[in-house]
């Protein structure tokens, strides 16, 4: 049974129409649909960080989202309630939403991801106000992937700033691109990762060289490093004149 549509009154809600979820199937699907509606605002109200208030509705499991009061101007949020509900259907046709980052359509495709294992797809819906709606379809997963998957390799180098080191399960650094900010995952060596940590590269400009894999629209997904070096930092770059006596 799914939400008598009378009774929304929340500003973006998602609709997950079936008889039985699992804790995991609901809590995947909470947390990429609040992912959603988080990356879609920022891009299209970037100066906005609103506070999310949350409702649930009886029938079938239903998710509203409503922003604090005084969060957002008169016409913001219905600027952000389109722009979601158009990127899910843009993303049906195998087209890039203009306002999706990476990260929306990663949370795109794990709303309708967190019933992967279904054997028939899961009815979800998304509701702008009470107005409209749209299906949210396995199709996503298959676009998604055209647009973020890497699709091929090769040798090179990426450079960015390390933010991120783990040693779960395998040895990765997560470096961040210096010109759009997306993530590079580098999977690396243990002797590499305690190399990184014990010169102080966290948090500095570095350069991996490795075999690269690369998105369909050339940019790099990850790496497979053989070599890290630490970039130098603006303060250690030698100045104008001193460049002038390295070059006479």
């Amino acid at each position: 049974m799914g939400i008598d549509s009378k009774t929304i009154d929340t500003e973006i809600t998602l609709e997950l129409d079936e008889e039985e979820l699992t804790v995991q199937e609901f809590s995947a699907a909470f947390e990429h649909f609040l992912g959603l509606v988080r990356e879609v605002t920022r891009a299209v109200a970037p100066h906005r960080r609103p506070t999310w208030l949350v409702k649930f509705y009886p029938g079938s499991a239903g998710i509203g989202f409503y922003p604090k009061a005084g969060a957002f101007a008169s016409d913001e949020m219905s600027i952000v309630r389109q722009a979601v509900l158009s990127g899910i259907e843009q993303l049906e046709n195998g087209k890039r939403p203009a306002q999706f980052t990476d990260r929306a359509i990663e949370h795109a495709r794990g709303i309708t991801n967190a019933f992967k294992k279904r054997q028939r797809p899961a009815r979800i819906r998304i509701w702008n106000q009470n107005k409209t709606s749209i299906s949210v379809k396995p199709a996503i997963d298959e676009v998604a992937g055209k647009i973020l998957d890497p699709v091929y390799e090769d040798h090179g180098s990426i450079e960015g700033t390390l933010e991120i080191v783990s040693g779960h399960g395998k040895f990765e650094l997560s470096v961040y691109d210096a010109v759009d900010g997306h993530q590079i995952k580098c999977e690396v060596d243990e002797a590499d990762l305690r190399a990184a940590l014990s010169n102080n590269y966290f948090m500095k400009r570095v350069e991996v060289y490795g075999k690269i894999r690369y998105r369909r629209d050339g940019i790099a997904v990850s790496v497979k490093a053989d070599k890290i070096n630490r970039l130098p930092t603006r303060d250690e770059l030698p100045s104008l004149d001193e460049m002038r006596g390295i070059l006479q």
